[in-house]
């Protein structure tokens, strides 16, 4: 199994929620990273980021200046990702 699972639309096919149930647990773990080490990052990147959920879950609970960005290789996650995706949002 190589990329081509991400790519070719399988993954999606197999897991049509890509995860995103956990996502909000996912972003409370994260959170709790940066609190416990005192970190307010202006910039929050997620490499497979998959649907996108938990940058959308840390925009949402995080100061409005930081900025996030999620990046996949799944053409299929990222189209899942564009209704989450806003000035302060972006998926690539």
């Amino acid at each position: 199994m190589g990329k081509e699972l991400y790519t070719d639309g399988r993954y999606l096919e197999i897991n049509p929620s890509w995860h995103s149930e956990e996502s909000a647990w996912k972003a409370a773990q994260v959170r709790l990273m940066l609190q416990q080490h005192a970190l307010t990052p202006a910039t929050i990147c997620e490499v497979g980021c998959g649907v996108g959920e938990v940058l959308n879950q840390l925009q949402m609970a995080m100061d409005p200046t930081c900025e996030f960005w999620g990046y996949d290789i799944s053409p299929q996650a990222i189209a899942l990702c564009q209704p989450r995706a806003n000035d302060r949002l972006h998926f690539i």
